[in-house]
């Protein structure tokens, strides 16, 4: 009888641990790169691609650590916001992905006027493991200077609104879709839009939709490849 109760807690105690260790909705894969492709809806024309690569992953403390890099193209080929930004994320032991925004804004501002002076304050995002359709997901919020001038970043109502599967040129892939609101301020600029967010475990972000502030919806950008590291790379 002993010996049963023993066995029953160990699987109890691997089954608790299963639930802890949940896989991030972000990739932890070095080498790896999304291609995604932006495109007006109605039209159908390409407006913006982006890329995202998986530069290295390492242990850290609580966790782990992703540095990955994105690099945003018009649709002639023309590099914006300064070209490829750096950018690091934090997944938790149970799983949570956090993403510094703040430093993701500076990081692209930065590149594009590398001699200004800009700071910014921390703001985390979190994308946890473990949300569920109805859940409501942390607030962020942002406040960068750029040679003394603030440019406020608000992103708001995050909500897990359901799951879904969809299909892109890259493959299908079971998401849940999460809704947020981002708004930014600044001297005679003001944005205020809707996203939709298309999150799948072990990759991160394979659609997101655009919508105005009326929920008129404006532009879909989808996931159209996935380009695995080549044999023998051993980065980690």
């Amino acid at each position: 009888m002993l010996m049963k109760r023993g066995i029953l807690l160990i699987f109890t105690l691997l089954n608790a641990f299963a639930l802890l260790a949940s896989e991030p909705y972000f990739c932890t894969r070095a080498g790896v790169k999304f291609h995604y492709e932006r495109r007006q809806v109605g039209s159908g024309k390409l407006t913006q691609t982006t890329l995202f690569e998986i530069t290295s992953f390492a242990s850290s403390q609580g966790g782990h650590q992703v540095s990955y890099a994105v690099t945003l193209k018009k649709a002639n080929g023309k590099e914006m916001f300064g070209g490829r930004a750096v950018q690091t994320a934090l997944i938790s032991s149970n799983g949570d992905a956090s993403l510094n925004f703040g430093e993701t804004v500076k990081g692209f501002v930065g590149n594009m006027f590398p001699r200004v002076k800009i700071t910014v304050t921390e703001s985390t995002a979190v994308l946890p493991a473990r949300m569920q359709p109805g859940d409501t997901l942390p607030e962020t919020h942002c406040t960068m200077k750029v040679s003394g001038v603030p440019v406020y970043f608000h992103v708001t109502d995050r909500k897990v609104l359901r799951r879904e599967t969809i299909t892109t040129p890259a493959g299908t892939f079971d998401c849940l879709v999460v809704r947020e609101r981002k708004e930014e301020d600044a001297p005679f600029h003001h944005l205020d839009n809707w996203l939709d967010n298309y999150y799948a475990v072990g990759i991160g972000y394979v659609r997101h939709d655009l919508y105005d502030k009326n929920m008129r919806l404006l532009e879909s950008e989808v996931l159209v490849r996935i380009e695995e590291p080549v044999a023998g790379d051993n980065r980690h």
